[in-house]
């Protein structure tokens, strides 16, 4: 199946999984790579030193290309103290035992971490890096200096032009059903406007979980997907058993946009945590300090299957996922089922 997506990432297949903090690990990027599609490390949980080791590890098992996601918004890019002296004091409050939990997202809790993260991935130098929150010209320039290609994660048709203006090579249009950080327009508007609105290869998100999405993702003008919360219920996945198990039983009615865990929107299972916070949105602290705020709470759904208040991001295509499967079939099933749905269609 070849699209725009595909000839200019030198992949076999238009898939490619999100680069969704914590689940997204080695294992699942070099499965999704090895597969023909493109996984993608989600490298906001790392550490610098961590990062450096990750990628390196997914390198030794993996010659196909391979993406890193990353967050760049001002906010962790910044030097003043102001803005971190509130998210350090936080943290700090937190026992030794919270803190070594939360190192999944020490990184944005920390100052200069980013930044580092950024050096760190610039030098290891994968196929791919793509933006969350913004798309730095200067950044950008830097991954091009390196033959390295930028996409961009946005949920508005003004981000997309945003993108393209910055020199991003692909955007990424992820409509609101999707997991994790999302915006407010659904996929089926958000695409086709996204595709009119800007010249370089669209890729589809949010509510995508089989060949169908992919197949409505082309007939919208995408050149490809990018899909996360199908990818939760695979076998190399990083995440408790719970919470897979969850998204295989889950309704789209289970999911909330909520801004509890991390200050932002974002798309989880509704629980006692996110109901406690709906009539308490004014308390809530900014991007990334409620991340603090929620403590470990923030890890207990992945690592500890904890229902009833961990966080758990996943997007409404969660009701036509049916079972854990290897992620590789994943990419070869969907990619199988979209091209027999569109020969079919044609007849």
């Amino acid at each position: 199946m070849k699209t725009d997506i595909t000839e200019l990432l030198g992949i076999e297949h238009p898939v490619l999984s999100a680069g969704m903090a914590r689940v997204s690990q080695a294992d699942l990027v070099v499965a999704v790579s090895n597969a023909g599609g493109m996984g993608c490390l989600g490298g906001v949980s790392f550490m610098p030193p961590e990062l450096q080791a990750e990628i390196r590890n997914i390198k030794s098992r993996c010659s196909k290309p391979f993406a890193v996601n990353l967050l760049l918004p001002d906010v962790l890019t910044s030097d003043e103290d102001s803005g971190w002296a509130p998210v350090r004091e936080l943290w700090d409050s937190l026992s030794s035992a919270d803190r070594a939990k939360l190192k999944g997202v020490e990184a944005l809790l920390t100052k200069g971490a980013v930044r580092d993260q950024i050096e760190v991935v610039i030098d290891e130098a994968p196929a791919v890096i793509i933006l969350t929150f913004a798309t730095p010209r200067d950044f950008i320039a830097r991954c091009h200096s390196r033959g390295i290609l930028v996409g961009a994660l946005t949920g508005s048709i003004g981000g997309a032009r945003k993108a393209e203006e910055a020199g991003a090579d692909f955007v990424i249009g992820q409509g609101t059903e999707g997991g994790g950080h999302t915006g407010h327009v659904g996929t089926m508007a958000l695409i086709p406007g996204i595709v009119d609105a800007v010249s370089i290869p669209v890729l589809a998100a949010g509510g995508i979980s089989d060949g169908r999405g992919l197949a409505a993702a082309l007939a919208l003008g995408a050149s490809g997907v990018w899909m996360g919360t199908r990818f939760i219920a695979s076998e190399e996945a990083y995440g408790h058993d719970a919470f897979k198990q969850r998204v295989v039983d889950g309704q789209s009615k289970d999911t909330v946009l909520t801004r509890s865990y991390t200050g932002k929107p974002l798309r989880a299972f509704r629980n006692d945590w996110t109901a406690a916070w709906e009539d308490r949105t004014g308390e809530i602290q900014g991007f990334p300090g409620q991340y603090a705020v929620a403590g470990p709470l923030v890890e207990t759904g992945y690592q500890d299957g904890d229902m009833a208040q961990g966080m758990m991001p996943a997007g409404q295509g969660i009701q036509t996922v049916t079972e854990i499967l290897p992620a590789g079939r994943i990419v070869t099933d969907m990619v199988a089922q979209a091209e027999s749905l569109l020969k079919r269609l044609a007849r």
